[in-house]
Parts: C-alpha cells; structure tokens; sequence
C-alpha cells in the first residue's frame, strides 16, 4: 500500500483508475496495462506482448500475477490445425470495483486496529 498515493485520493486530487488499482491492489504499472488490454477482449500472451510492446516472459509474468491475485482468468482456446493456446481475459469492472472495496475495507480496519491496539505506545516509543 502506497501512502503517498492514499494521501493524494484523500487530498482531492486528481485520482486515475490506475493510482487506485496501484494503491489499493498493490498492481504494478504494467499488470494495470495488462489488465485493461484484455478488458477489451480475450488475448494470447503473444498478443498483448506484441500490442504493448514488451517480450513475452515479461507479460506473461504480469499476467500470471493478475490471475493469481483474482483480476483475470486462462482459458484454453482449441487451434483448428490441432493443439491448444492459453487466452486471458480481465474481470469485469463490476468485480474489479468490489475487489478494490474489499481492499479498502481491510485497510480502514488495519488502521483502525492500528489506532485501537497501537496507537500510544508508537507515540510514545
């Protein structure tokens, strides 16, 4: 959790989809990248590589870490000459939205048993 990126959505400022989904989902620059290419539909590893313009382990990394962490699925795609391709898609932005409340949530308690539990003896330590 980036304080600093806290700090300016509670200040007002200006506050992208992505200075949340950094803040409050801890994904990096390029998985939020990756996220939203395959919101817009289905994509091998080899496409979003190309259409991002980043190699293949890098992306497929990425990618890995947002289907891990829930924020995408694989699907196998059959190839007509045989055999088989992994595609990815993205969560919704419905999901998505309540996954970043979730995050939130647990970072308001956090806080809250930090303040409850804590709060003196790391002033006064």
């Amino acid at each position: 959790m980036a304080l600093l990126g806290v700090r300016q959505i509670m200040t007002g400022q200006k506050v992208e989809a992505s200075d949340v989904m950094h803040c409050f989902l801890g994904l990096r620059s390029l998985e939020i990248d990756v996220y939203f290419y395959i919101l817009k539909g289905q994509a091998t590893v080899k496409e979003v590589a190309e259409a991002l313009g980043r190699n293949r382990s890098t992306i497929q990394r990425a990618i890995q870490n947002l289907v891990q962490r829930g924020f995408a699925h694989r699907r196998t795609r059959t190839l007509r000459k045989g055999g088989y391709v992994y595609v990815y898609e993205a969560v919704n932005l419905a999901t998505l939205k309540e996954l970043i409340k979730e995050a939130l949530d647990s970072f308001y308690q956090q806080i809250i048993d930090f303040l409850d539990q804590y709060w003196a003896q790391a002033v006064e330590g």
